[in-house]
């Protein structure tokens, strides 16, 4: 089975190549960019631009089935919304058998203007006519460090919105999620999910603190609004979802090495 991971490049697009279930299959890996110095010998390479179009039709030749984790918050119209309507379009017409999706718990609650992206974008893949599974994560351990890292920058103290409620996952483990779903074929909408604890940025930050050795002074920041009230009660976690076995605290201790360059939005 040939399958084409998109934004091979990402975060979570390096852990689905590195993904242990992934061994037995022959993988291809789309980018903007050329295929990186470290690209493994055994992974095929195409350049392809979803938010142009160009080089999609060609990405898609030959394959069986997509697990498709491109993603960009600040280019999400057109990389998120109408690439992924490119990218499925290719897929019926090349008789792909199969797309998995990785997508975020809560978009359908939270009215953050990104999470709209990717609610269109899973909409497009449930009606494209390709068989599918969707998989909604939480935010991943890297994104809750690259925030707190961020508002560790400031002067003398870290602000953050401290009451907004988290469940990050490791990004591996969303990963070795997305290729069972490819073993196991089309489920449609799967159940959610998250990291194996749920807590305030507040608390998570308490965490990183110690892990870092930072004594500054952590300062709850008030955002005003629904989207702010959304991440208070909790909507972007999963209680009732599948759990990731990795804790924040020990991937903060061994496994940030997985860990992409920080993104600005709740991912």
């Amino acid at each position: 089975m040939r399958v084409l991971i998109t934004g091979g490049t990402g975060g979570l697009g390096r852990a689905i190549l590195a993904s242990s279930g992934a061994k037995d299959v022959v993988l291809r890996a789309q980018s903007r960019r050329a295929a990186p110095r470290d690209a493994a010998a055994n992974v095929e390479w195409v350049r392809a631009d979803l938010a142009s179009g160009e080089g999609v039709w060609e990405a898609v030749a030959g394959v069986d089935a997509i697990i498709h984790a491109a993603s960009d918050s600040r280019n999400a119209e057109a990389v998120d919304v109408e690439g992924t309507r490119r990218l499925v379009d290719a897929a019926r017409a090349r008789g792909v058998r199969h797309v998995v999706f990785i997508s975020i718990v809560g978009i359908d609650q939270i009215p953050f203007a990104y999470y709209q992206k990717k609610l269109a974008a899973e909409s497009i893949v449930m009606s494209g006519g390709v068989p599918y599974s969707v998989l909604r994560a939480t935010q991943f351990h890297s994104l809750v460090d690259g925030l707190i890292s961020t508002a560790a920058r400031m002067p003398l103290v870290i602000p953050l919105p401290t009451a907004f409620m988290v469940q990050s996952v490791a990004t591996s483990e969303v990963a070795d999620r997305l290729v069972q779903a490819l073993v196991d074929g089309p489920g449609g909408r799967l159940r959610d999910l998250g990291g194996p604890e749920v807590m305030t940025l507040g608390e998570a930050a308490a965490v990183w603190k110690d892990v870092a050795r930072v004594t500054k002074p952590v300062v709850s920041l008030p955002l005003p609004g629904r989207t702010a009230a959304a991440f208070r009660a909790g909507k972007n976690t999963a209680p009732d979802g599948e759990r990731g076995t990795i804790r924040w605290r020990d991937w903060l201790i061994h496994g940030r090495r997985e860990t992409s360059p920080p993104s600005t939005a709740p991912r």
